[in-house]
């Protein structure tokens, strides 16, 4: 189900009456007079201006019971409403709440359905996660937790962007206490911060993501003129400057089959990137390439450069680092022109394994990767397309790699540099009997 935007989540997300939420049209006036709401009390001025707003609602007796926790279900319909889910049936024999929780898994609140839901309630660190991903503001910080207690990236952004404030303790350290229950004023007081602050400022949109760019001295920006990108008549890619060299070349794996790399080379290819294998997405296990052996001999047998990637579905560090050692014992040592690649793909939905991991983790794990086949004397490089580059993956722990881009177009569209683009899926080359990935390198190897 799809998001309906920012301004309907910012307006009925702020509802903390539990089991109904108010209009959306035009809202009498109509004074705060809550009994256990005094003047003075440090939530006052949001719980009025909440209320007087129309935006939420009390307890029907006269009080609103700030301090009264809210439950995972509780959470979880106010959330999933505010993101435009339609209201669901109730399932008999369940939870009222399951519905919901239903709904936070589909939506990706959550990652995965857990029996507390029925009956706990979420920390401040679990609601602070909540809001990041209701936001659709994904992008971890890496400026220094200002919290005592509390060093995580998505709290982190959340604070620089002025919706967690967090509190003193007696030391007189700024803490946000991760682990503690949310309150409905604690709620009501971060929902008025996101109701009344531009969290988008100084982003920029991709798909449903509002991301954070990267400085210029933490990831390379995009160095090509893009208006220098042409194809001729075969589908093939240049670059139309004489300063920059460039090579064009297939990647293959087994599902290709038999191919005639000697027919390949004669129809003006430079190079290829050979599968060598790769880990399954659901079950973890890893594998050889069928074609592995016989596309490197013949690719080399035919003049071509050759380089070698991993599918990698490696969950972290350990992960990346077995992949890598697979890779290496499958090599023993082969000389290669072109790097040996890590090629962490986000597929299978929901079904796969990788689904929910963190990108700090996932970063980890191409890192140990690229960073093991190194030490023995290859070339490390990274593939990745814009949805990876920017949301999967953090680019600026890995810039001591090449970056090998995705994207199916006829000019690049991306706001970093890389060395090498697959511009293609379909390419139609000799000697490869269905249609095949193209790329251009504009950094060759092994010269």
């Amino acid at each position: 189900m799809k998001k309906r935007g920012l301004a309907l989540l910012l307006t009925v997300v702020l509802a903390v009456s539990l089991m109904t939420l108010p209009g959306m049209g035009a809202q009498p006036e109509r004074e705060m007079n809550f009994t256990d709401v005094p003047e003075g009390i440090w939530y006052y001025d949001y719980i009025k201006d909440l209320y007087e707003a129309g935006i939420i609602e009390g307890n029907g007796d006269g009080t609103f019971a700030g301090d009264d926790t809210m439950t995972w279900g509780q959470a979880f319909k106010l959330i999933t409403l505010a993101i435009g889910c339609e209201e669901p049936e109730h399932v008999p024999g369940k939870s009222w709440a399951y519905p919901y929780i239903e709904l936070a898994v589909d939506n990706r609140l959550v990652y995965s359905f857990d029996e507390e839901y029925l009956k706990d309630s979420p920390t401040r660190l679990q609601v602070a996660h909540m809001v990041a991903r209701g936001l659709d503001l994904l992008s971890i910080s890496r400026g220094e937790s200002p919290f005592a207690d509390c060093d995580d990236g998505y709290v982190t952004h959340l604070y620089e962007k002025g919706i967690l404030l967090g509190e003193y303790d007696e030391n007189g350290q700024l803490v946000f206490v991760p682990d503690e229950p949310i309150s409905r004023a604690e709620m009501s007081a971060i929902i008025w911060r996101v109701y009344n602050i531009d969290a988008s400022e100084g982003t920029f949109r991709h798909n449903n993501y509002w991301v954070e760019p990267f400085a210029q001295e933490e990831v390379a920006s995009f160095g090509y003129d893009s208006a220098l990108f042409t194809l001729d008549e075969n589908g093939f890619m240049s670059y139309g400057d004489e300063t920059v060299a460039c090579e064009i070349g297939v990647d293959v794996s087994e599902h290709k089959q038999e191919i005639d790399w000697e027919a390949v080379a004669a129809d003006g290819v430079d190079f290829a990137i050979i599968r060598i294998g790769g880990r399954l997405m659901q079950s973890g296990t890893i594998f050889e390439d069928k074609y592995f052996r016989a596309n490197l001999e013949g690719a080399k047998a035919a003049g071509l450069k050759v380089g070698v990637y991993f599918f990698s579905q490696a969950l972290n560090a350990e992960e990346g680092l077995e992949e890598a050692e697979f890779v290496l014992d499958l090599l023993d040592g082969a000389e290669l022109d072109y790097p040996v690649i890590c090629d962490w793909e986000y597929l299978g939905g929901s079904t796969a394994r990788t689904y929910g991991v963190e990108p700090a983790d996932i970063t980890a794990g191409i890192d140990a990767f690229c960073s093991r086949v190194e030490e023995e004397g290859y070339i490390g490089m990274v593939y990745f397309n814009a949805y990876c580059g920017y949301i999967k993956m953090d680019l600026r722990d890995l810039t001591d790699y090449e970056f090998w881009y995705a994207e199916y177009a006829s000019r690049p569209n991306f706001r970093y540099h890389f060395q090498m683009w697959q511009y293609s899926d379909s390419g139609q080359v000799d000697g490869i009997s269905s249609n095949v990935d193209l790329n251009i390198c504009l950094t060759p190897y092994g010269d």
